[in-house]
């Protein structure tokens, strides 16, 4: 009997046990909600009943070099309705003929994509302009929302649009300028925060706080708004006139390095943008800064000044030319297949002969070995200029270290072929041959300014010394002689002032060889004495087949003209000819 009593009161004892054990842990779990955690679920369940909405900066503004807007963000309204005030037919009635008339849109359809939506909040339209959306913010009307915002316009069209690129939903740049200096343009976003129901509507009289966003800064470009123009005008004709399947044309002033103008084709366009069609993503890139070319015959600039810096040769050495030049036995012809005979190293440049340049670089390895390669390098070829945009290629050198190498490429390299440029890294070294000697960094920025006014100046920056400021005078006017000496007829020698330059007519290089399409430029500077205009003029793939000189040459000097009249340079008086 004890034995019996001593399990029945276990079998009493174990459950009661449990129970108790039970009742301890969930006191104590009620203790710990309620007491020791309750500040921290607290800030949870508050955290649930806010709304945290991105207030974004407005972007600053982008403009010319002289002020004119080209690119600017005008306040407009996103309308939003709240899908659950729309289920009463009765109640939403009005609001959707209102809205629908406001942003001419039928309400039955209006009203069909709201009831069909999953959100609660239904996106109906982006950036409506501002005056409308004051309006029906005055009109209260039933579950409308409207949530301010800005668009981005170009209050100049499609002008410089390469340059300027775009920027997508969230307030970032995409492309071009928008996008190399999105974190100066773009500002610091803030916040809105406010109470919200348990349906995740915001509460009227509720807890509402707003950080206010910083405004981003203006960018000030080097660019010129009219001469931009002038550029995108002369290549459009140019490419019509002769069958060109795209081009360039740059101006820099070779001084400093400022673009004046960058006019590109094909190139993007504000008006007909559609990202739908996979080729436009080709426009996202600017050709005149992320594509390689042989520039030809242009080349034969940079080879005279290095030739002539070095001690190798003079403007008046002479050489015999005999149509044709042997390296280790492989012929070399001059571009025309023409024999000029005795020629001094005017002349080379004059006659544009291959065999000329492949004598001064020839003359420079003799005193120098290895010595042409280095002034390649000292003017910048075969690397980024550094120009403040997006996406620039570094040009190809053959060397004698590289797998591919033939010492036929030094020689071809003399007259611009077995070796590739960008068109703004063409210019930075010619810029040296003509400014004084100095490599400078070219850039499309000139100042940035903040929303006081402060205004911060982008300096000119000097990357290095390419040659001296002698051998440039002397480079300068070599070119001169190109496109101005007596009984020649230069088609690239502006009316009005003294200027230089040299064609380039290259065919496009293919595997094994060079294929048929060509391309032809010509890269001129005026005034002679104090250059304040350096152009280059690249057309593709014309197919007309017509000479650097011929298509390109024109183009040149009638901008040159146009452009330093704009400038109120005065012509020179020995060229003076009035126009009708």
């Amino acid at each position: 009997m004890p034995k019996q009593r001593a399990q029945g009161s276990r079998r009493v004892w174990v459950p009661a046990a449990f129970l108790g054990l039970f009742a301890m842990v969930l006191v104590a779990r009620l203790v710990q909600l309620q007491v020791l955690d309750h500040a921290r679920y607290a800030e949870a369940a508050q955290q649930e009943l806010l709304g945290k909405d991105v207030v974004y900066a407005r972007r600053g503004s982008i403009l010319d070099r002289n002020g004119n807007v080209l690119a600017t963000s005008v306040n407009t309204w996103d309308v939003y309705v709240n899908s659950r005030t729309w289920k009463d037919a009765g109640r939403s009635q009005k609001a959707a003929n209102v809205l629908g008339a406001a942003i001419k849109l039928d309400p039955g359809v209006l009203r069909a994509s709201v009831l069909a939506s999953d959100a609660v909040d239904v996106l109906i339209r982006r950036d409506v302009d501002f005056e409308t959306g004051n309006a029906l913010i005055k009109q209260d009307l039933e579950g409308v929302i409207l949530l301010p915002n800005t668009n981005r316009v170009n209050p100049e069209g499609d002008v410089a649009a390469s340059v300027l690129g775009f920027i997508g939903l969230d307030n970032t740049g995409l492309a071009g300028i928008e996008a190399a200096y999105n974190d100066m343009l773009q500002g610091e976003p803030g916040k809105a925060i406010y109470e919200r129901d348990t349906t995740g509507d915001p509460i009227p009289f509720g807890q509402h706080t707003v950080q206010p966003p910083k405004p981003g800064k203006d960018v000030v470009l080097t660019i010129d708004r009219f001469i931009q123009e002038m550029a995108e005008q002369r290549l459009a004709t140019a490419m019509k006139e002769h069958r060109a399947k795209g081009g360039a044309i740059i101006v820099m002033a070779p001084a400093t390095g400022e673009i004046l103008a960058l006019a590109t084709s094909p190139g993007l366009k504000f008006s007909n943008l559609n990202f739908d069609d996979p080729s436009q993503l080709e426009l996202l890139k600017n050709v005149a800064v992320s594509n390689v070319y042989e520039p030809g015959s242009v080349m034969k600039i940079l080879t005279a000044a290095a030739a002539i810096d070095a001690g190798a040769v003079t403007p008046d050495t002479s050489y015999v030319d005999n149509g044709i030049a042997y390296i280790y036995g492989i012929p070399i012809k001059n571009w025309d297949d023409s024999v000029y005979g005795p020629q001094t190293m005017t002349e080379v440049l004059q006659n544009s002969i291959n065999t000329g340049a492949i004598f001064m670089m020839q003359q420079l390895e003799a005193i120098r070995p290895g010595g042409f390669q280095k002034y390649l390098d000292a003017f910048g070829i075969g690397r980024p200029t550094g120009i403040d945009f997006q996406g620039e290629a570094e040009g190809i050198v053959r060397r004698p270290t590289d797998s591919d190498w033939s010492p036929v490429d030094l020689a071809t390299q003399a007259f611009g072929q077995s070796i590739s440029v960008t068109p703004i890294q063409l210019m930075a070294a010619v810029g040296a041959a003509i400014n004084g000697g100095n490599l400078v960094k070219p850039h499309l920025v000139r100042a940035l300014v903040d929303q006081q006014g402060n205004r911060t100046e982008v300096k000119p920056e000097i990357v290095g010394r390419a040659i001296s400021g002698q051998t440039s005078a002397t480079v300068r006017q070599m070119l001169h002689q190109v496109v101005e000496s007596p009984g020649r007829f230069h088609p690239g020698n502006p009316r009005e002032y003294s200027a230089g330059g040299k064609s380039g007519t290259a065919n496009v290089p293919v595997p094994n060889g060079y294929d048929q399409t060509q391309i032809a430029s010509f890269i001129g500077f005026a005034p002679l004495d104090n250059p304040q205009i350096l152009v280059l003029v690249k057309l593709d793939n014309n197919d007309d087949f017509l000479t650097g000189t011929v298509a390109a040459g024109p183009v040149f000097s009638k901008l040159a003209d146009d452009i330093l009249r704009y400038m109120n340079i005065r012509p020179d008086g020995s060229k003076y000819v009035s126009r009708p």
